[in-house]
């Protein structure tokens, strides 16, 4: 949706129900296209827009300019920042991103928020597509453990979608051009819920961990 200039993003948010939805920083060579009119180099943001007269939803995805008018005209604090990247700890939104919210997660649940992230970045997905819904409900429950089906289910998207190579081996690819933070590169929780996972009989699935 083109959001390019105040004027614009005001008549957006008066005939849409504006949400942010994720704030991503983009990794080396990657760039978006920004709804604002330029190219994204470095960390963007994602929102949703559901017109109040018809329901249509729309999204919504541009650089820093653009997104911090948005917040401003909404009177939001910004979203945590996603970024992996060693040596840079910028993060929007002040006590809306600081310590508490670090706190509260679980840590199966850290781990696998993780990995769907990782999935979004590498995979370049879509919002409204399957794991931005993962992803969303994670968040919703970020303070408990993950059902063992919702890890299972983002296993097996990696096996339906990472054309025989785990998240990790995904990863690697990456570290071609990039230094990562080593922590956020951890899915070992996530590595032993699959593996110790049984049938209604108490017997292993068998199932491979593709973290």
């Amino acid at each position: 949706m083109d959001c390019r200039g105040t004027e614009k993003r005001k008549w957006i948010i008066g005939n849409y129900d504006v949400e942010p939805v994720a704030h991503i920083q983009l990794l080396a060579g990657q760039t978006k296209h920004s709804d604002a009119a330029a190219i994204i180099e470095n960390d963007y943001y994602i929102f949703n827009a559901i017109n109040k007269n018809n329901g249509t939803k729309e999204i919504i995805q541009c650089g820093m300019g653009a997104a911090r008018d948005f917040l401003r005209l909404l009177n939001r604090r910004g979203l945590p920042l996603f970024n992996p990247l060693c040596g840079d700890s910028k993060s929007e939104g002040g006590k809306g991103s600081g310590g508490r919210e670090r706190l509260v997660w679980d840590p199966i649940a850290k781990q696998l928020y993780n990995a769907i992230m990782w999935l979004i970045i590498a995979w370049d997905a879509k919002p409204g597509t399957a794991l931005f819904e993962f992803r969303s409900d994670i968040i919703k429950y970020k303070e408990y453990r993950p059902f063992d089906w919702k890890v299972k289910r983002v296993n097996s998207t990696i096996i339906n979608g990472g054309k025989g190579k785990t998240l990790t081996e995904i990863i690697d690819i990456l570290r071609v051009d990039n230094e990562f933070r080593e922590e956020m590169c951890q899915f070992n929780l996530l590595a032993q819920v699959i593996n110790d996972m049984k049938d209604e009989k108490g017997k292993p699935l068998n199932i491979q961990a593709m973290f």
